[in-house]
């Protein structure tokens, strides 16, 4: 989605910058929604000009996807190794990658916000990211886990529901720090803390799709 610089060494650390560019998108669109979001509120907020991120970008809209597409494509890259490797066992590969995405929500909460904007109402922005992130990693997840059906290993789930409860589930502790808070949470979790949830969060989905004896 970034547009490449066309003549010329970048400069240095240039790299870095589109990243904070694409960072304080994400939290201007987390925080206000895409129609609350004025770029060039933005631009003076991250002290560049509305020209750069016009010429760069081209529109809003492109913006979106590109601060999106920094961020979710750090989850992507997790979930497309746990689901293509051979030697990992399919069950614990479903409960890594429920761990990678927990902790990617407490790494990246604007996109959870911006999902719940963007989730509610049929847009290009939802289809994008359903079909560029969502749907081309399904088919991998739900390979394993038909397998682990059809050894008897864990319950036959939609996966909407195993998606929603690791996503959305997962997650909100870090997309609603204020209701986290007032719940007796931390607004502000350490890494152990974070890392603990997430393991927690895997342990009871795991254990709630497994079938028990009895």
């Amino acid at each position: 989605m970034v547009q490449t610089r066309g003549r010329g060494r970048p400069r240095s650390g240039e790299e870095l910058e589109i990243g904070l560019l694409l960072q304080g998108a994400l939290e201007a669109f987390a925080e206000k929604g895409y129609d609350g979001m004025s770029v060039r509120e933005l631009s003076r907020a991250l002290g560049v000009s509305h020209a750069l991120l016009t010429a760069r970008f081209g529109s809003k809209e492109k913006l979106w996807f590109a601060a999106m597409e920094h961020a979710l494509a750090v989850s992507e890259r997790s979930w497309q190794q746990l689901a293509d490797d051979p030697e990992l066992d399919d069950l614990e590969a479903l409960r890594r990658a429920i761990v990678a995405q927990v902790m990617f929500s407490a790494a990246h909460p604007e996109v959870l916000r911006i999902m719940s904007h963007e989730g509610a109402i049929d847009s290009p922005r939802i289809r994008y990211v359903v079909d560029h992130f969502v749907n081309p990693l399904r088919p991998l997840v739900e390979l394993r886990m038909s397998r682990l059906v059809a050894a008897g290993r864990i319950r036959e789930v939609p996966y909407a529901t195993l998606h929603y409860l690791v996503v959305q589930g997962g997650g909100a502790p870090y997309a609603s720090p204020v209701e986290t808070a007032l719940l007796g949470g931390s607004a502000k979790p350490s890494e152990g803390d974070i890392r603990r949830h997430a393991e927690e969060v895997a342990g009871l989905i795991i254990a709630g799709i497994t079938p028990h004896a009895g």
